[in-house]
Order: structure tokens, then sequence, then C-alpha cells
């Protein structure tokens, strides 16, 4: 019985021993995509979208269409809104993906989480500021 206990702690000691020695970190990624170069590009370009829809809904108004109208092209340009976020969204999350893999390939880390997922993890095994300042040297924006 006393071999099988140190059969299992040996087994035991050398399973958490190799997780040790495998680089595995993670990333804030809301903190890369509200502070990035690239996340900050795509929220203004939305933003911008955005405002000038609003115009145009006030042109409307101002020329006297009926509410009916103003309602249904504001609508219209709510959609397109809503679609134009969506695939901002995607590009940039490929993107996103793609510096990713290169970054940690670089590293030579065996594994990314997305801190927001963890429970917990010591803060040294927190890559996000480094990560940060790779992802805005390669992509300042989205393509």
């Amino acid at each position: 019985m006393l071999r099988i206990f140190y059969s299992l702690t040996a087994l035991l000691f050398a399973i958490s021993f190799s997780f040790a020695s495998e680089k595995i970190v993670f990333i804030d990624i809301q903190k890369i995509v509200t502070s990035s170069k690239a996340g900050i590009s795509a929220q203004a370009e939305l933003e911008a979208q955005a405002k000038r829809f609003k115009e145009e809904i006030e042109k409307k108004q101002k020329a006297g269409e009926s509410p009916s109208q103003i309602q249904a092209f504001a609508e219209e340009k709510q959609r397109e809104l809503m679609e134009k976020r969506q695939k901002v969204a995607q590009k940039f999350m490929k993107t996103l993906q793609k510096a990713i893999t290169e970054y940690s390939k670089s590293k030579g880390y065996k594994l990314v989480l997305d801190k927001n997922s963890l429970l917990y993890g010591k803060p040294e095994l927190d890559v996000t500021d480094d990560f940060l300042k790779f992802f805005d040297e390669k992509y300042s924006t989205v393509k």
C-alpha cells in the first residue's frame, strides 16, 4: 500500500513539474481591444460612421421628411452600422489571433489564455503589456 502511495506521489510530482516547465501565459484581450492602435482605429472608424448616419438622419428631419420615412431610414442605417461593427470585430479578432500565434511562436509559449476567462493566474504570467507592444508594432490598423 505504501509503495502505491509513493508511486502516485512521484507520478503527481512528475506531472506537476512537467506543467511548470511549460510556458503558459495569459493576455488581457479586452485591454488589447481597447488600448491597441488597431483597436482604437477600428473604434474610431465605427464612431465616425455612426456620426455620419446621425447627421444624415438630422438632415432628413430638417428637410421635413415624414416621421415614418425617417424611422425607416434610421432603422436601415442602424442595421448597416451593426453589420459594419460585426465585420470590423471579425477582422480584428482574426488579426488578433494571427498576432497571438506569431507572438507565441516567437516567445516559445505553449499555451496562451485570455485573462478574462481565468479564475486565477500569477501576475508574472501576464504578458499583456509585452504583447500590446508587439501588436502595436506589427498591426497599427486592421486591414
